[in-house]
């Protein structure tokens, strides 16, 4: 035999065995004894409760009787979250994120940043901040990552050294 016959035997006995693993294959009926899908007796047993009347005892003049709650918080409640609030409105710095639009030692190009900034985007404060030596432009105030990734967006084409930085913003 040649070395072209051997291949296409091997070939052949291959395929033969990839087509028999693929045939029907035959299910178990609920007649067939081997196998059993009752699992009741594996489950918890609960005792059902007995119907009773659960209705409240009425009054002679066919109205429920009410019972006011023994642990009533309302107002309670309502005294700590009014303290809250004032502590709240006394507030006026708190975490949130900035963009960086200039880092570096020049007072004249961080100034120029500032006033170029300012120019495109007249509703974004942008802070001036100094460092020694460094000076940094800073603007907005987000109180989260997407609102200042938003903001990055259309402020990366013009100050391509731009990120969104962490920083202590103002509360309006």
């Amino acid at each position: 035999m040649t070395q072209k016959n051997i291949l296409q035997i091997v070939t052949l006995i291959i395929f033969a065995t990839f087509l028999s693993n693929c045939t029907k294959k035959t299910v178990s009926q609920k007649g067939d004894s081997s196998f059993k899908d009752d699992l009741s007796a594996y489950r918890p047993q609960y005792k059902t409760a007995e119907k009773t009347d659960n209705s409240s005892p009425k009054s002679s003049t066919g109205q429920q009787n009410s019972t006011k709650p023994t642990h009533d918080i309302t107002a309670r409640l309502d005294t700590a979250l009014q303290a809250i609030a004032v502590q709240n409105k006394n507030l006026r710095y708190a975490q949130g994120y900035r963009i960086q639009i200039y880092s570096g030692n020049n007072r004249d190009e961080a100034n120029k940043a500032r006033d170029r900034s300012y120019a495109l985007f007249p509703d974004i404060t942008p802070h001036f901040v100094y460092n020694q030596p460094t000076f940094r432009v800073k603007v907005g105030d987000f109180i989260d990552r997407l609102e200042a990734q938003r903001v990055y967006a259309g402020l990366i084409t013009e100050f391509p050294n731009a990120m969104v930085v962490q920083d202590r913003i103002e509360i309006k």
